[in-house]
């Protein structure tokens, strides 16, 4: 089973499954829309870790669909379910755009 998926279909948004989630596991849903992630961004070029959330083991909740995160994200994670991991890379105008957003993320 391959378990790299094109979610956009232009290789703007890839997703590799890295751990599945156990059988019968909750993905989100319009009546479940709140998400609770462990994330490390890093950079494609350097592999540079610009924000993670496995330092202080903390967790970051947000709503899919809302636009408060990347594009990227709100596609790759509405496809996720409980307790699986994943590996997102993303094309620029799935994230910050051109611009970056620097200092962490340059242009």
């Amino acid at each position: 089973m391959d378990d790299v998926t094109d979610l956009t279909g232009d290789g703007g948004v890839i997703k590799k499954i890295v751990t599945r989630a156990k059988a019968g596991a909750l993905a989100p849903s319009e009546d479940l829309p709140m998400v609770d992630v462990h994330y490390e961004g890093t950079l494609a070029e350097t592999g540079e870790v610009f924000d993670t959330t496995h330092e202080d083991n903390s967790v970051f909740s947000f709503e899919l669909g809302k636009g408060t995160v990347i594009q990227a994200w709100d596609i790759a994670l509405k496809t996720m379910k409980v307790g699986e991991v994943a590996k997102i890379t993303c094309k620029p105008e799935y994230a910050y755009g051109a611009a970056g957003s620097p200092p962490d993320i340059p242009p």
